[in-house]
């Protein structure tokens, strides 16, 4: 068994590791900062259950990932539109789990560091290999292509997760809070006029105000951003990119885990199975990505009483899950619209 080196333990690097590591071979993750999960503070982020069949816990035991972290099944979600009309979401089964980012208990960051060190992957960190060094790049971003401008905090608030579609607060995205725990969550997507984030921000944290009555104590601001793009080429001069640093990551709604997670787990395979992993990740991902950058153009287009009209068809439709289902696969609007979608996108 060969030594294999994995730059950047986020989710994506450290599945490598888990999966590679519980082989035999020898790893080492080298990590720029003091620990897993340093960029995040607390933050809830979703594992979503939407774009595939199988539960995504289901699917994260078959990649011999452990859930020995903290989740949350959700079964519900409140959505309002820019008149703060209010609908209500019902799914059949967890529309998406939640999990807590960063350095905090029961976090994936650090579950996932745990499963890792216990196969023997050793972790070096304040620690940057060259690029040209490693064998598997998950270092992350690469280009900024969307960011959330939120707050972490203490709550005594328990609610189901409520989404804002109004592109006064979120142009173009979408504003949500998220509460658990004693914890909560509350941010603006922006999809462009980032140096406005702040002002957004507070229109969005005045319009939840209004919603709901809000406790909030001991409050952290953060920034997030994401990097959305196709690659041809998945596996460059034998390195293998993962996660967001192969810009995998869903064009509609922002979540990228399951991405990053599955990304991890298929470079592992391709390289101790010795198979093609370009091949492995189109055929799991490359026609999902198409189909989201579809739907992220034709989202665009909708604007304020656009996203109305759309809340007003979710409750109409049946299991809304089954409908998100389909809207991951292709279609002959979803075909005709990706090359737009693409030079949109690409400006």
């Amino acid at each position: 068994m060969g030594d294999i080196k994995i730059q950047g333990a986020g989710p994506a690097g450290l599945t490598a590791a888990i999966k590679l590591a519980s082989e035999g071979f020898g790893v080492t993750v080298f990590e720029k900062n003091d620990e897993c999960g340093m960029r995040f503070r607390g933050d809830f982020q979703g594992l979503e259950n939407w774009s595939s069949e199988i539960d995504i816990l289901d699917d994260l035991r078959s990649m011999d990932i452990d859930i020995n972290f903290w989740n949350k099944p959700i079964f519900s979600c409140e959505f309002y539109d820019y008149r703060l009309e209010r609908r209500l979401i019902e799914f059949e089964k967890p529309g998406l789990y939640l999990v807590k980012r960063g350095i905090v208990q029961g976090s994936l960051d650090l579950a996932l560091r745990e499963q890792a060190l216990k196969y023997g992957a050793k972790i070096r960190f304040k620690n940057k290999a060259s690029d040209d060094t490693v064998d598997i790049i998950a270092s992350g971003p690469r280009h900024v292509d969307g960011i959330v401008r939120g707050m972490t905090f203490d709550t005594q608030t328990e609610h189901v997760p409520i989404i804002i579609l109004d592109d006064n607060l979120a142009p173009k995205s979408f504003a949500y809070l998220l509460t658990s725990d004693g914890r909560g969550c509350l941010g603006t997507g922006l999809s462009s006029m980032y140096q406005r984030a702040d002002e957004f921000f507070k229109r969005t944290l005045s319009t939840f105000q209004k919603i709901i009555d809000l406790d909030i104590s001991h409050s952290c601001m953060f920034t997030g951003y994401g990097n959305f793009f196709t690659m041809d080429q998945y596996q460059k001069n034998g390195q293998l990119y993962v996660g967001e640093a192969a810009g995998l990551q869903d064009f509609l709604f922002a979540f990228g885990l399951r991405q990053a997670i599955t990304s991890g787990y298929l470079a592992a395979v391709a390289i101790s199975e010795q198979k093609s992993y370009d091949k492995l990740l189109k055929e799991r991902f490359y026609s999902q990505l198409k189909v989201s950058l579809s739907n992220r153009f034709l989202f665009s287009l909708l604007g304020n009483r656009g996203y109305s009209v759309f809340l007003k068809r979710g409750k109409t439709i049946g299991d809304p899950l089954k409908k998100m289902f389909t809207q991951y696969n292709s279609s002959l609007l979803k075909k005709v619209s990706y090359p737009f979608a693409k030079v949109v996108m690409r400006k």
